[in-house]
């Protein structure tokens, strides 16, 4: 609907239930998301009022998130991997268009970068390691 959270749920594999955990420091949507190093990263989407470049980190251990670095660019409806060590941010959407550029992030530096960008504008597509 119209409702934007920030609001997680975890699936609980053990007991078989979903249950709430700390809340991201922003609320969003159409977001992508992926884990990391035994972290878990909620990357950019939309907060109701604007498209966000924000990034935000769960660590499990402390139950907490954290921002870090911000990516060069919005994207909502982006397409998130881990691999090779790094976060790769695929597509996505902006104010009117879909991006064809990709980003990586490295969480030693704490810093992302672009990387080749695709051959066509893409937004909402899936994204998978092989």
């Amino acid at each position: 609907g119209l409702s934007i959270f920030e609001s997680v749920e975890f699936y609980d594999t053990r007991r078989g239930i979903w249950e709430e955990t700390t809340p991201m420091l922003s609320k969003r949507c159409r977001l992508g998301v992926a884990a990391l190093h035994g972290k878990i990263y909620a990357i950019g989407g939309y907060d109701g009022s604007s498209f966000l470049k924000s990034v935000e980190v769960f660590d499990p251990h402390t139950n907490k998130w954290s921002f870090v670095a911000p990516m060069n660019v919005t994207r909502s409806r982006v397409a998130v991997v881990s691999n090779m060590d790094r976060l790769w941010a695929i597509g996505g959407y902006y104010v009117i268009k879909n991006l064809s550029t990709m980003a990586r992030y490295d969480p030693e530096k704490n810093e992302w970068e672009f990387a080749a960008a695709m051959s066509s504008h893409e937004g909402g597509v899936g994204v998978g390691v092989l």
